[in-house]
């Protein structure tokens, strides 16, 4: 049996086509290749000593689990099982940021889309030199389902129907209309 399972799987046989050609569990094959190569001959099993731990250590240091498990002629999960670990935890505060980071970048990400989609200018005064100062004023507030800068974290589809509902202004039309200096009228209903 173990030789016509070294045999198809030196074919490029799965796994999972050895069992099933041959009636058997893929754990079966597993057994039958565990301690040898592709060509059949017998894997030497590598007692790892305290001195080849620290050398696996201090290389892996400076180089990836495929590169260690390589140079040592052992699998990967034997590297992770000896190394220690690289990588330090970082603090929550660090967490934190990173998220903050991460939500922000999102946000500018999706108002530039929707700054463009709206066409990319203050559609009273023509203001185009700063998304930033670019808003969306509700034609109808009571249409509002959501404020857009609260909820770009939403589908587009999402979004793009509440920006539909507004009109692009920069912050001082924006504070003019609110403060009842200026007058807009609804847009014509996109067709």
């Amino acid at each position: 049996m173990k030789e016509k399972v070294i045999n198809l799987r030196e074919k490029g046989w799965t796994y999972k086509r050895i069992s099933e050609e041959l009636g058997i569990s893929k754990a079966t094959v597993s057994y039958h290749l565990k301690n040898t190569n592709l060509d059949g001959t017998l894997v030497k099993k590598i007692k790892m000593t305290p001195e080849l731990i620290n050398e696996l250590n201090e290389f892996y240091s400076k180089h990836t689990l495929k590169e260690c498990s390589e140079k040592f002629k052992i699998s990967r999960s034997t590297v992770v099982k000896y190394v220690k670990n690289k990588f330090t935890e970082r603090s929550q505060e660090e967490k934190n940021k990173d998220n903050y980071l991460r939500i922000k970048s999102f946000r500018q990400r999706m108002k530039e889309k929707l700054v463009d989609y709206k066409g990319g200018k203050c559609q009273l005064c023509g203001y185009n030199k700063c998304n930033t100062a670019l808003e969306f004023h509700h034609l109808n507030p009571h249409e509002k389902d959501f404020g857009i800068s609260r909820y770009t974290n939403l589908k587009w589809d999402s979004v793009v129907s509440e920006v539909d509902k507004c009109v692009m202004v920069c912050a001082n039309c924006h504070r003019e209309i609110h403060s009842g200096l200026r007058n807009i009228s609804p847009l014509p209903d996109k067709e």
